[in-house]
């Protein structure tokens, strides 16, 4: 990477690795990570003609299912927060949160830059707890942990993988031979998400994973949250993607809700661009929250 753009971030690299220590930083293109508690520190460059921006932002929580409550505190902490803002990024039902800025590139100096990063990585690992707790979810550090325990195989063996529609969504119900022989788990994957919803492992019978399987099957279909709790009591489940796989993602819901997230991502950066002030963000707000009856 050459000319301004290369040089900029070069300095910002300088300045992360000054400021964090012996904490590493990572560098991906433009982009510069900080791991940070339960999140990471985003620092990127970008350029907008011949002027050079610097976005610094944090993962709240990811995986996140959308609802009005959730989206009403979003906006209630936008309203009166005064360095940073939330916007959100949604994809298949459900939203990750970010905490973000962005500053001219000018402006930025190294104490500048210490302060916006370590106060922004403090608030995002402190929403993170809030946002968690009371609407689901996953921190940054759980979803990179989640996420490599997918990409491991669950088993020796695949002996049986059954796909199936649920709404308008998929689900994979696989089931794994172990070792040692004679030790078998049967997973439930959302296959558009690949998010993995039960891991169920029985030292018993291949005939026994086959009727398991075919009774959850008929569980999940029927959408018996009650019965399929009840089947798969003692193992490991995550009840909030079983939640929300069973609930669905609507063809009506999922329209209005990626209108409301480019109407809040929009405005989060004017606000952040200081294109309008925080009165003029709060009216507009106000305004969505009664277009969209939220």
């Amino acid at each position: 990477m050459k000319g301004k753009l290369g040089r900029a971030i070069l300095l910002l690299e300088k300045y992360l690795s000054d400021i964090f220590g012996s904490i590493r930083v990572y560098r991906e293109g433009s982009e510069l990570l900080v791991p940070w508690g339960s999140t990471v520190i985003n620092v990127e460059v970008e350029q907008e003609g011949e002027k050079l921006w610097t976005a610094v932002y944090s993962p709240v929580a990811l995986r996140v299912k959308p609802g009005k409550d959730l989206l009403k505190f979003l906006l209630m902490e936008n309203a009166s927060l005064r360095s940073c803002a939330f916007y959100i990024e949604f994809e298949k039902g459900l939203i990750d949160i970010i905490l973000g800025l962005r500053v001219r590139f000018d402006f930025l100096t190294k104490d500048f830059l210490a302060d916006l990063t370590i106060n922004l990585g403090n608030m995002a690992n402190e929403y993170c707890r809030e946002v968690i707790a009371v609407f689901g979810g996953l921190s940054f550090k759980e979803y990179v942990e989640r996420r490599k325990l997918q990409k491991k195989p669950f088993g020796e063996k695949k002996i049986l993988h059954d796909v199936f529609p649920l709404s308008d969504l998929s689900v994979s119900l696989e089931i794994y031979e172990l070792l040692p022989e004679g030790t078998y788990m049967l997973v439930g994957k959302v296959k558009d998400t690949g998010q993995v919803f039960l891991k169920a492992e029985r030292k018993k019978s291949l005939q026994d994973m086959f009727e398991l399987l075919k009774n959850l099957k008929e569980l999940i279909i029927r959408k018996d949250l009650k019965g399929i709790r009840k089947l798969v009591k003692y193992y490991e489940v995550e009840d909030y993607i079983l939640f929300s796989l069973l609930t669905g993602s609507k063809g009506d819901r999922v329209k209005k809700l990626r209108e409301i997230e480019k109407e809040i991502n929009s405005l989060t950066d004017m606000l952040m661009k200081g294109d309008i002030t925080h009165d003029e963000y709060r009216k507009r707000m106000s305004d969505i929250e009664k277009l969209f009856g939220l």
